[in-house]
């Protein structure tokens, strides 16, 4: 379940929170959906990770930083992980059930993704795109939850940031396994940038914060949104460049340092939306 790594559950969380307070008027039940939504988080997340350890028992075998992993080292049996997913899919039917019918619909939507997400890097040279576009769907799940009065093609523009951050943190991520991964003949974001992959993650980043800047706008955001994301900017390409430097023994501590982004972020939309004008 990785419980022990909430990094993995928040990322999922703030796609979601971000959608439930990007309009001005928080209530109550924005804060009910945000303890619903976090629980579901907890709960897919870990869904997910079992899911994938179950199809990656024996590619995980093979790999230096996975092969530890309780299915992979034979710790726990099938039967256990089989039991625990029906458990946490259960919990995540409790918190669906308290939706809406168009959350419903969306949240049912994107279930084949999140079984194709570890199959991908068998077939796919970009198999964080999925995880991307699975991970951050949540956003749209939350626009339709309040029935937000701003259109889908705002909370599409918040959609594609986050898939764009989402395909950034984990091509750093990936960088831990390239090795691994080519061994196997597997693929990853990481593998097909290349060489240019440090040049590709800057222009990646100044796009996504830049969707967020026109996010921001189209909603009327106060200025102190536009400030605190220009900072977050900067402070992600520093880490980039000056401390990431493209070294897998770092990336790690950069795919974790992105639930700061995530918290910021998530700050910056609710500073924004509740002082505006």
């Amino acid at each position: 379940m990785r419980l022990d790594r909430p990094t993995g559950y928040l990322l999922l969380f703030y796609p979601i929170s971000f959608s439930l307070v990007s309009y001005s008027q928080i209530h109550y039940s924005s804060l009910k959906f945000l303890v619903l939504f976090f629980i579901g988080s907890v709960a897919m997340r870990s869904a997910g990770c079992i899911i994938n350890d179950i199809l990656d028992i024996k590619i995980d075998q093979k790999v230096v930083r996975t092969k530890s992993r309780p299915l992979a080292s034979s710790e726990l049996s099938l039967a256990s992980a089989y039991f625990l997913l029906a458990i946490l899919l259960i919990i995540g039917l409790l918190v669906l059930i308290n939706l809406n019918l168009p959350s419903i619909i969306l949240s049912l939507i994107i279930i084949p993704l999140v079984v194709l997400y570890p199959l991908a890097k068998r077939y796919f040279l970009l198999p964080q795109i999925i995880l991307a576009m699975t991970y951050n769907w949540g956003c749209i799940i939350g626009w339709a939850t309040i029935n937000s009065p701003y259109n889908f093609q705002i909370i599409f523009l918040l959609y594609l940031s986050l898939v764009i951050w989402t395909l950034v943190y984990d091509t750093v991520y990936a960088v831990q396994d390239e090795e691994d991964d080519k061994k196997m003949n597997l693929y990853s974001s990481a593998i097909f940038f290349g060489l240019r992959r440090k040049a590709i993650l800057n222009i990646l980043i100044m796009i996504q914060y830049s969707l967020l800047i026109i996010y921001g706008s189209r909603l009327n955001y106060d200025l102190i949104f536009y400030l605190v994301i220009i900072l977050i900017l900067f402070i992600n390409l520093i880490d980039i460049n000056l401390v990431w430097k493209n070294h897998p023994d770092n990336s790690g501590k950069y795919f974790r340092r992105n639930n700061y982004y995530g918290f910021f972020i998530l700050l910056s939309i609710i500073l924004g939306s509740q002082f505006n004008v």
